[in-house]
């Protein structure tokens, strides 16, 4: 199965705490297309005995297919070598990929030490032929509190790498916290290849990195004018499926049936108020 525009993804983050292979029947029961997996997802059924192949085999026996494998942070020299989801390079990435016939990966900025620019671009656009090498896109994520901080940068840099397999993943939460909104999203929207819808309130909290892994909310329970974002999306031509990424302890202390329901209404009843 091949995601298209507009299908439903539930990506890893909603379901964190679930391990992958207990996330995939809920997500089909309750309406997804496919599901987001993490790097570290995949580490993990490794070391447990596991292969990519057979995740491949039971994802697709669910009758689910993968949307964005991610995120991949050590695909530029000064990369910083984190662990946990930050822990895998760009080579085993895109082979995992390959084999789990993931749409795309996710690429982030975690730098040890600033990037240049010109080290962003030369990289990834580098990172795009790879991709393509392995049949998979490949899509920038800007988060606010990196060196690839808003949309517009993001944009910069596909352009500048200038590589057709190249994209950005639109967050809305890192939309709407870099001071975005759906105004920005027309002009750009064929660039867009990657969609993880969720939300915010208006007001911030103190601390971002607190908020953007803890405290997101359901598409449409908050500010972030999601309906509006989904209309600029398709009427743009963004051509990404739409995946819901809500990283929330709130959603940790329930079984995972009832998150990924919750998530599916959520985000339906944002896609009938952007029409």
């Amino acid at each position: 199965m091949t995601l298209a525009a507009g299908d439903l993804v539930l990506c890893a983050g909603t379901l964190e705490s679930t391990p992958l292979l207990e996330r995939l029947a809920p997500a089909r029961a309750a309406g997804f297309d496919g599901v987001s997996v993490f790097t570290s997802d995949v580490s993990t059924a490794l070391q447990a005995g596991h292969s990519a192949r057979e995740l491949r085999k039971r994802i697709e026996g669910e009758g689910l297919a993968i949307g964005e494998f991610d995120p991949i942070a050590k695909w530029f020299p000064s990369a910083m070598d984190g662990g946990g989801l930050l822990a895998m390079d760009a080579d085993d990435a895109l082979r995992h990929a390959e084999t789990l016939g993931a749409r795309s990966v996710t690429a982030v900025v975690f730098p040890a030490t600033p990037p240049s620019r010109d080290e962003l671009v030369e990289n990834f656009a580098n990172l795009c032929e790879r991709g393509t090498n392995v049949g998979v896109q490949v899509h920038i994520e800007f988060i606010p509190f990196t060196p690839v901080a808003n949309l517009a940068d993001a944009i910069d840099l596909v352009e500048a790498a200038g590589h057709p397999n190249g994209g950005v993943m639109l967050d809305v939460w890192h939309l709407f916290r870099s001071g975005g909104s759906a105004a920005d999203i027309a002009a750009v929207a064929p660039r867009i290849y990657g969609v993880q819808l969720d939300d915010a309130p208006t007001e911030p909290a103190e601390n971002l990195m607190f908020e953007t892994t803890t405290a997101r909310l359901l598409p449409g329970e908050g500010d972030a004018g999601v309906a509006d974002i989904l209309r600029a999306l398709r009427e743009g031509g963004s051509p990404a499926p739409l995946g819901v990424e809500v990283f929330a302890e709130s959603l940790k202390q329930q079984p995972a049936a009832a998150v990924a329901r919750q998530a599916y209404e959520a985000t339906q009843s944002c896609i009938e108020a952007s029409r």
